[in-house]
């Protein structure tokens, strides 16, 4: 049995005074709501507001979806919404290219045209909650289309809306479904990201750290690529788009993977609040104090729900969540027993959401604003993944920077070094997880059925149909005068913001394939990023 974080350092039987020795309460803690805010952001935590509990929906059709989300509303989801794209819709193709079709609402909304968006927010109101739309960095400027457009059809004030509907360019080195050129995620990134800050909207933008670590990255690498992404972010927001600092940080958010290593994984998420705090101040130079406090969103992992006897994950979710909450963050969605094999079914997003309220109501620890400071424990941890993580971010510095790192093939064998070392800390049993490599169990006794929520190829061919069907009754005069004013836009360099094409084009349903397309052919790029099917349109 190794006793040691994920990171390498070794862990003692015993902590107490002498390993907190360099600690200065006024420099290094501080009261809640006072810098360096590792104590968490408000005063009274969650005596004044409680962390949004949601669970996150996406499996078939966009009405499917909708289903879905009354659903969890009458389970207790409360404060927001939480919707994924499916692999279509996320790859910026349309539902009935030859490639989508089993493949639409298989791992998640379909959501490729503002059609799909109106029907997915049907009798669901646009403010009163969060509203929050994940996926990749490519159909960001499309989700935030969606919203304005839908915003304006019913006459609902876009200061009023909030949540998250754009997401980082660096979700696709480290995983996720993106098939676009990383130079035109991050263009189309930070044309939503200026287009939030200029016209006071309250959509934030998810920069996911969530991604690099559910790929293999331990706790020290997580933090420092988590604060690589928002120096790069927020330095070419103020660089290239000449926007205050201040301003630009009312756009991005971390999302944060939590596992099962439950003092880890709170010590990591205080070090994250105090080294972004000080990183405002001395290299952003931050005038206003909300500039310092990242707001964290907590996902608790999908990767260390097991395949293998699926109830113990019922323990693993309530134990990530409990530190989710002992941590102090402002959104967590769980992830579910039946995470490793499908989507949630209503049993396991009942047990999800139900983990959330018992640790909200029964446990007593939303009482107490974090409750382990002061120990000598996680304090020592809390520096000493703060240490491991600095070391990381000063080699990506060293290297020019995030973007600079991933070209030069730093992040990749730093993810796949780190991935080989988990599995051979697990084939060797230095790490012991319970089901997989510790009391392992036949298959043939194994007692619960996991109640897998399928869909069926005919279900993704009626989604493709639908939609070679409903683009046959659209009038394409404006459609096509829409497109090929974005096409135009889209040729007149990295710095012109296309989002006004954009909307234009949504409200004119535009779908995904002929707005991303328009925009790839303008940077000599195919049409279609799979070079399947042909531009419709003289471009």
């Amino acid at each position: 049995m190794k006793y040691a974080t994920d990171y390498g350092y070794e862990i003692k039987p015993v902590y107490g005074p002498r390993d907190v020795e360099g600690l200065e309460y006024e420099r290094d803690l501080g009261d809640p709501g006072r810098f360096p805010y590792t104590r968490g952001y408000h005063a009274q935590g969650y005596r004044s507001r409680m962390w949004t509990r949601r669970m996150t929906a996406g499996l078939g059709s966009s009405r499917d979806t909708n289903a879905v989300l009354k659903k969890y509303r009458e389970m207790g989801q409360h404060g927001g919404i939480c919707v994924i794209h499916d692999r279509v819709s996320s790859s910026c193709i349309d539902a009935d290219h030859p490639l989508a079709r089993r493949e639409n609402g298989v791992l998640g909304w379909p959501g490729s045209s503002l059609a799909e968006f109106e029907e997915l927010m049907d009798d669901i109101p646009l403010t009163g909650q969060s509203i929050t739309v994940l996926g990749c960095c490519a159909p960001s400027t499309l989700r935030l289309a969606y919203v304005v457009a839908l915003a304006e059809a019913r006459g609902v004030d876009l200061a009023e809306i909030h949540g998250s509907v754009t997401e980082s360019p660096f979700g696709n080195v480290f995983g996720q479904t993106d098939v676009q050129p990383f130079d035109l995620d991050m263009k189309l990134f930070l044309d939503a990201s200026e287009y939030i800050v200029r016209n006071g909207i309250r959509m934030r933008a998810g920069l996911v750290g969530q991604h690099f670590q559910e790929s293999g990255g331990n706790n020290a690498q997580a933090l420092a690529i988590e604060l690589s992404m928002l120096k790069e972010i927020c330095g070419r927001l103020v660089a290239e788009r000449g926007l205050e600092f201040d301003d630009a940080m009312r756009v991005p958010y971390q999302l944060v993977s939590i596992g099962t290593r439950f003092f880890e994984e709170i010590a990591k998420v205080r070090a994250l609040r105090r080294m972004w705090a000080k990183m405002a101040k001395e290299h952003f130079g931050a005038k206003n104090e909300k500039s310092c406090q990242l707001l964290i969103a907590v996902h608790t992992s999908g990767r260390t729900m097991t395949y293998q006897q699926p109830l113990n994950n019922i323990a693993r979710c309530a134990i990530e969540t409990l530190a989710g909450a002992m941590v102090g963050c402002t959104a967590l969605d769980n992830a579910t027993l039946d995470n490793a094999y499908a989507e949630p079914s209503a049993l396991a997003a009942r047990m999800s959401l139900n983990t959330q309220h018992i640790v909200a109501v029964e446990t007593g620890v939303a009482d107490v604003v974090d409750p382990l400071a002061g120990s000598y424990f996680v304090e020592r941890l809390t520096h000493e993944v703060e240490t491991a993580a600095y070391r990381v971010l000063e080699e990506i510095d060293a290297l020019g920077g995030l973007v600079a790192a991933i070209e030069k093939g730093y992040i990749e064998t730093m993810l796949k070094r780190e991935a080989n070392l988990k599995f051979q800390e697990l084939n060797s049993k230095e790490r012991l997880v319970v089901g997989v490599n510790h009391l392992v169990i036949p298959p043939e006794e194994e007692m619960f059925q996991v109640p897998v929520q399928a869909i069926e190829v005919s279900d993704a061919e009626a989604i493709a149909k639908r939609m070679a069907d409903w683009k046959k009754t659209r009038d394409m005069a404006p459609i096509e005068a829409s497109v090929r004013r974005l096409h135009a836009d889209a040729e007149k360099g990295d710095r012109f913001n296309l989002m006004p094409a954009i909307i234009d084009a949504v409200k004119a349903y535009a779908t995904a394939g002929e707005i991303m397309g328009a925009i790839r052919l303008a940077r000599g790029l195919s049409y279609d990023p799979f070079k399947l099917i042909r531009c419709p349109y003289e471009l």
